[in-house]
């Protein structure tokens, strides 16, 4: 019976070493492809259709590596400038590739750190302190998970209006101030996981509350906290729709990616495929950096140092 369990065991282990490696496979693929493209001539990919081979010439020749399209990255930079921008109900000049960097960093850094903080905070006073209110905000948190929360958009736009908030990076901030997530529940369960004796000792020392959450609470969940805020990260790096609706004149790189895809004329520069490949690894180059920066803690388990109960 113990043998064929293990046959069992081992088996299931294999197919999903078998899966893993081709989608690895698969994503390096398009990976590859990508970088490739983004370095040809629009000649060499369309006339010549090379399509998964290095940049060649149009009689098939392999190019050098100092030959290749680089100029394709600095071609789609100039598209990516944002025209016909209205703030504040008159039009400003065009938004440039600088100025979406910037405002990138911005939104993806401001929106990621308050949506882990928010939850964290909440975390550490529900599980801390035994209210019967706690049971209330769990399932508020659980029911705004399960419900579809698309038709709240108008509202929302409604709401930023009337508070003189929209089109503006404090409303972008306040947005993302709440708890309702899954990390909410990843919080509680880690702070219920911490002994009570390191709060008891702050408290012998002679900690305030909010000393005891500062200095004793927070740093035990910062390897947690980090690896949070950089998945975070690169959601709100990718993330366009949110500009588009509530800070339209305030746009991102991902933004400016998205206007040159959907309003590219053909015949030009900014329609062909290998100079629109190059804006796609402009806009992947930062979040495949980090991943490698942080892959051991983006892999490793949400876990926490010190005793546990």
């Amino acid at each position: 019976m113990k043998g064929k369990i293990k046959n069992k065991i081992s088996a299931g282990v294999i197919i999903t070493g078998v899966i893993l490696v081709l989608y690895t496979a698969i994503m390096a693929f398009f990976i590859y492809w990508a970088v490739m493209t983004s370095l040809k001539t629009n000649d060499d990919f369309v006339i010549g259709k090379n399509y998964l081979s290095i940049p060649k010439t149009l009689d098939g020749q392999s190019l050098a590596p100092w030959e290749w399209e680089w100029s394709n990255f600095a071609t789609i930079v100039q598209f990516f400038d944002v025209e016909n921008v209205f703030r504040n109900g008159r039009m400003i000049a065009s938004i440039p590739f600088g100025t979406q960097a910037l405002y990138t960093v911005m939104y993806a850094v401001g929106c990621a750190f308050l949506s882990t903080l928010i939850p964290c905070i909440v975390s550490y006073a529900t599980s801390k302190f035994n209210y019967k209110f706690n049971v209330i905000l769990d399932g508020i948190c659980i029911v705004t998970m399960i419900i579809p929360i698309v038709g709240s958009q108008v509202s929302m736009i409604s709401l930023l209006n009337d508070l003189n908030l929209y089109d503006s990076f404090i409303g972008l901030y306040l947005m993302k101030c709440h708890y309702a997530n899954m990390y909410y529940l990843m919080f509680s369960a880690i702070f219920k996981g911490v002994s009570k004796e390191y709060y008891e000792a702050a408290y012998i020392d002679g900690a305030s509350e909010f000393s005891v959450m500062i200095r004793v609470a927070m740093p035990l969940v910062a390897s947690s906290f980090g690896l949070i805020f950089l998945m975070f990260f690169i959601q709100f790096w990718n993330d366009y729709t949110t500009l588009m609706l509530y800070a339209p004149s305030h746009p991102t790189i991902s933004y400016g990616l998205y206007r040159v895809m959907t309003d590219s004329p053909g015949g030009t520069a900014r329609g062909y495929t290998t100079v629109r490949m190059a804006g796609c690894v402009i806009i992947v180059i930062p979040v495949i950096a980090i991943f490698l920066i942080f892959r051991n803690k983006i892999m490793g388990n949400l876990t926490i140092g010190g005793v546990k109960e």
